[in-house]
């Protein structure tokens, strides 16, 4: 089975501290342009959201890289999280640009595509996500979340009517 890493937005509280997990996790440095999940955080006061790699059923990064065997893939062996090969890599972009969700970016410094690997099923940035907004998990699980926290949403509506 394939872990997902799941993004609850009411929960978040923009923090960054998963950006903060996840460089420190792949390149032993607390460094957001190095994190393989952003925190897009825009205007004053400010707001914010997640942006982090959604595990396409069929990944079109992974159709889109022109070599063979392909640079970008998803290895099911170690949760599921797409795995670039920097041996094969040729740094075209094609998979960045492939990307629905602009979930890819670029490593400043090897100037490699960024993309979240799940920390072979085991995601750091969960881990030190205080507020839970990063759930990992089957699939099931993570559609029991958010359906509690929709219905708490909804029970808190109809509360505030009787208060």
């Amino acid at each position: 089975m394939c872990a997902m890493l799941l993004y609850l937005a009411d929960r978040c509280t923009g923090c960054r501290t998963c950006e903060l997990a996840c460089s420190m996790i792949h390149d032993n440095v607390f460094n957001p342009a190095k994190s393989r999940i952003r925190v897009q955080l825009e205007g004053v006061p400010e707001l914010f959201t997640v942006n982090v790699c959604k595990s396409c059923g069929k990944p079109p990064c992974e159709e889109a890289c022109p070599t063979d065997p392909k640079s970008i893939y998803r290895d099911e062996k170690v949760g599921g999280g797409m795995i670039i090969n920097e041996d094969t890599c040729i740094k075209c972009g094609k998979c960045v640009e492939a990307c629905p969700f602009a979930a890819i970016s670029w490593h400043p410094e090897t100037n490699l595509p960024l993309v979240c690997d799940v920390c072979s099923g085991d995601p750091e940035c969960a881990k030190f996500c205080a507020s839970k907004a990063l759930i990992v998990g089957e699939k099931q699980i993570l559609s029991e979340e958010k359906r509690k926290d929709y219905s708490n949403k909804e029970i808190n509506k109809e509360r505030r009517k009787f208060s």
